[in-house]
């Protein structure tokens, strides 16, 4: 397992961002964009490709968060982690890019390497 220090003071604990934690992140995105699109049939392309990585940001979180801390409702008090809580933080721009960044940071630093 791997710790992750985002904003405002939570951490989270991840599994390694594998091939198949990343496909399943993929396929749940793909599945969500394309119900939205079935019933909104003149979406924007611009808010579909925004669309397209808030929903894989999101379940990638679902699929490797495995605890947090420091995440809390308004009176501070300690929220379970759930996939719905996980994906009401991703909601906020500043964890989802932190998030994205710190989670797949290593699998870029290993193609990087040729090792990938």
């Amino acid at each position: 397992m791997l710790t992750l220090d985002l904003p405002r003071g939570v951490r989270v604990e991840v599994r390694p961002v594998t091939t198949a934690v990343m496909a399943a992140a993929q396929a749940g995105s793909a599945r969500r964009l394309g119900a939205l699109r079935a019933g909104e049939a003149d979406l924007d392309p611009d808010m579909a490709r925004g669309l397209t990585f808030a929903f894989l940001v999101k379940a990638l979180a679902r699929h490797a968060v495995t605890a947090w801390e420091g995440v809390g409702d308004a009176a501070g008090k300690p929220l379970p982690l759930s996939p719905e809580a996980v994906e009401r933080l991703m909601d906020m721009d500043e964890m989802a890019a932190a998030f994205w960044d710190r989670a797949t940071g290593p699998v870029a630093a290993v193609a990087l390497e040729g090792n990938g």
